[in-house]
């Protein structure tokens, strides 16, 4: 762990050689222009960087390295008085550019007909510095009671192993309430899916590519338990939300030459579940229908790894942080939409462990995500920023601890 004020030593160089941006759509292009592309072990730098930029005076500011690169960011200050805590938390890595061209340099943060370009603009680098944005004019005033953080995670796009870093070393506190800023159009996202990502390998029986019966096809062992175990998954039951159970497969290896039989191949499973499923039961069907299609064809075997095991999320609809949430987006004019769910996962799998009520709203649009020529609109990142201000100063009214003088003041 780093830990960083204005005399330290081990300030990074940037800190001289650099000036802290002005307003979030500066700080997006900042974060922008930094490639942090997943699994690059480009995330350390980024985080000590950032801290480097930070006002210490403003917040307790600490990295904390993972090795190979890699770490997690925290920010944390401290109000006038007693109170809640309330996190703000987003991710530092991006996924990579694909093959497809840009038309514009995606780590240029060039802004176009008032839409910032660059990848990582949606997700999630555009809602990172509007909360920080947000953190920095609170963290000023200091007039809240209770503590505001702000936290970055290493390893989002490939399993969250920053969030789950997180969990395990305790460098976050327990919270009240956490505001994660992924893509939402800068709607309520209360819910989402949970994953399980599978490498699974398959060895089978070596022959001619002329005579398929007299061998036994590694990558068809692979292909037939994909659409088994799919159409099993779909079966589970439905959510009105976030409709069901999803299998896909993203990634198949195997075979060394067009006239031969495989005998081993590899393939990945990136399977979705729905709030309230118990991911080891799903792991348990991949398992018995495995054995069954090699009970089909003996001197087959399929085993399992377990790439990623993220419980979904589901905040519940009662909870005093959406009322918080809500009133803070009508109180902006923003289009009144009941909370809702998303497919993808969050780093709010893990750290729902911490403790309190986690909501997710982010000015990027999710259909952005992932997208060559990735962009956001910087009016709805100006938005975010009064937004994550609003949200941060109801929810410190609304879970403010009740005092012995102000429950004598009721009676």
């Amino acid at each position: 762990m780093t830990a960083y004020s204005p005399n330290s030593d081990q300030t990074p160089a940037a800190r001289a050689a650099s000036v802290a941006p002005e307003g979030a759509l500066a700080w997006a292009q900042w974060m922008i222009q930094r490639k942090t592309v997943a699994l690059t072990g480009s995330e350390q730098a980024f985080a000590e960087q950032l801290a480097g930029l930070l006002p210490a005076k403003a917040a307790d500011i600490r990295v904390h390295p993972a090795g190979d690169g890699r770490a997690n960011l925290i920010a944390t200050c401290h109000g006038a008085t007693p109170g809640p805590h309330i996190v703000f938390c987003g991710h530092i890595d991006t996924v990579p550019l694909g093959a497809k061209p840009w038309s514009c340099d995606p780590f240029g943060a060039e802004v176009r007909a008032g839409r910032l370009c660059g990848r990582g603009a949606a997700d999630m680098k555009g809602g990172n510095a509007a909360m920080l944005a947000a953190f920095l004019d609170l963290a000023d005033q200091r007039e809240f009671p209770g503590r505001l953080s702000y936290a970055l995670t290493f390893g989002e796009e490939t399993g969250s192993e920053g969030a789950a870093l997180m969990v395990k070393d305790g460098s976050l506190p327990r919270f009240d309430v956490m505001i994660i800023g992924e893509p939402t159009n800068n709607r309520i996202v209360r819910r989402h899916k949970g994953a399980l990502w599978l490498r699974v390998s398959a060895r089978g029986r070596t022959g001619h590519g002329s005579m398929p019966q007299m061998g036994i096809n590694a990558i068809d062992l692979l292909t037939n338990l994909s659409a088994v175990l799919r159409d099993a998954l779909a079966g589970l039951g439905s959510d009105p939300q976030l409709d069901r159970t999803t299998l896909c497969l993203t990634r198949l290896e195997g075979g060394v030459q067009t006239n031969v039989i495989p005998d081993f191949a590899i393939a990945e499973f990136d399977i979705r579940t729905l709030p309230g499923q118990d991911i080891e039961r799903v792991l348990g069907i991949a398992r018995d229908l495995a054995r069954d299609l090699c009970t089909q064809q003996p001197g087959a075997g399929i085993s399992f790894e377990v790439i990623a095991s993220l419980p979904a999320l589901d905040t519940p609809e009662d909870d005093l942080s959406l009322r918080a949430v809500a009133e803070a987006c009508a109180a902006l004019g923003l289009p009144e939409v009941a909370a809702g769910g998303a497919s993808y996962f969050t780093d709010a799998s893990l750290l729902q462990n911490l403790g309190g009520s986690v909501v997710i709203i982010g000015p990027g649009e999710p259909s952005e995500a992932h997208q060559t020529d990735e962009s956001l609109s910087v009016e709805a990142l100006e938005t975010a920023v009064s937004l994550y201000r609003e949200i941060a100063i109801r929810l410190f009214t609304l879970y403010r601890p009740v005092t012995r003088s102000a429950v004598a003041a009721d009676i």
